[in-house]
């Protein structure tokens, strides 16, 4: 089985606010993969069946699949998008808290999604204001624009479905947050081919293999602080989701 690693990444995040999303994306690291995936291994910020890449359920059919996807072939600010034309400003850091998690690996027929838990301190996805990670200790989130954002859920796309400069990446991994607003924070990370690396080799190996199929496992845990670049700057634009509802 090739081996990939996270070479010249970026970490892309996304933030959503009443319809509309900020994008960001981060350059430098070496974070290794496994590359040879089932051919099922594609995409999906939702859980949603009905739509794929290809034929009467490609992209260019999204917006038609009903009133919750219109804005797939309306919307003015649809990701994902080839970074390009960038020019240097100040952004803060992003600070990441992430902790150890369970596998609860989803294979929703798009991708191989893992589902964060949710801790009792949490009660909802969404933090209430003025709170901090200090108040989630037992739960994955991350500080942007001063604001916390909790860890929902992360899965894989392959190829990348941003490209810099016309380049795709042989996978993009996403990672999904939301904020008090409802707002919504995706961290997207560029992947290359390269060393092996175990977190991703054991991730693959208790994913479900059948579409629908959920793998539990409370004996093995998760951290996709593993897959992050050790250099973060990164790339911000406005955007949407990637896939339906768009």
């Amino acid at each position: 089985m090739p081996r990939s690693t996270l070479r010249n990444p970026a970490a892309a995040i996304v933030s959503l606010g009443n319809k509309a999303l900020v994008s960001i994306a981060i350059p430098s690291v070496a974070v290794a993969l496994a590359l040879s995936l089932p051919a099922w291994l594609h995409a999906g910020e939702t859980g949603q069946s009905a739509w794929g890449y290809d034929g009467i359920r490609g992209p260019h059919q999204w917006g038609k699949l009903g009133p919750e996807s219109s804005l797939c072939e309306k919307g003015m600010n649809q990701s994902p998008i080839d970074l390009l034309r960038t020019r240097k400003t100040a952004l803060d850091d992003i600070q990441f808290s992430y902790r150890d998690a369970p596998f609860h690996v989803v294979n929703n027929g798009h991708t191989l999604q893992e589902v964060e838990p949710l801790s009792e301190t949490a009660k909802s996805r969404y933090p209430k204001h003025g709170q901090t990670v200090l108040h989630f200790d037992k739960d994955s989130a991350i500080v942007f624009d001063e604001d916390v954002y909790l860890l929902e859920q992360f899965h894989f796309h392959t190829p990348s479905e941003h490209t810099v400069d016309h380049k795709h990446y042989p996978m993009e991994l996403h990672l999904v947050h939301h904020n008090e607003r409802h707002e919504v924070a995706v961290v997207a990370v560029f992947m290359e081919e390269g060393k092996h690396n175990p977190f991703f080799e054991t991730f693959l190996e208790h994913a479900p293999a059948r579409v629908g199929e959920v793998s539990d496992d409370h004996d093995h845990t998760v951290n996709p602080i593993t897959l992050l670049p050790e250099r973060r700057s990164y790339y911000l634009y406005s955007g949407s989701f990637t896939t339906p509802p768009c």
